[in-house]
């Protein structure tokens, strides 16, 4: 292999890497942009930990559904893996700190301690929550190249 063919190697293979990461993105923005639009934080929010059957009971979607969007969230960060009180599966946690970004600041009072966490957190957000979508990007990032 000559340099020319490794330096053209590399830099394919490291395009391929910026374009999974690009369309990665645009599908954790579109999960996003759908699960505000269809009261999923909320629900997250008033619930506290939810595995995908209960998730699906209290949105009222199949639970294959739940489990799909809860996944996404998940592989994007959002939501964190914890221990069922039971000890024998985990559940999903919506953390306080995405709160204020995930269900839109109002200045309602009941959001004040997710604010609080939201200063002391914001270097550890996600990604695709340090400059979250509106619907209509999220719509258009939604759309095949």
């Amino acid at each position: 292999m000559t340099t020319t063919t490794t330096a053209t190697t590399t830099a394919s293979t490291h395009a391929a890497a910026v374009h999974a990461d690009d369309a990665a993105e645009r599908r954790a923005r579109a999960s996003i942009a759908f699960g505000r639009r269809r009261g999923y934080y909320r629900v997250l929010f008033e619930s506290g930990p939810v595995d995908a059957a209960e998730f699906a009971v209290l949105a009222g979607i199949p639970e294959s559904s739940a489990g799909t969007w809860l996944a996404e969230q998940l592989a994007a960060g959002i939501l964190r893996a914890v221990l069922a009180p039971d000890g024998r599966h985990d559940e999903l946690l919506l953390p306080g700190e995405y709160v204020p970004i995930l269900l839109g600041d109002d200045g309602e009072s009941e959001l004040d301690g997710a604010r609080r966490l939201l200063q002391e957190h914001r270097d550890a957000l996600p990604h695709v929550l340090r400059s979250p979508p509106t619907f209509a990007d999220a719509a258009r990032a939604a759309r095949p190249l």
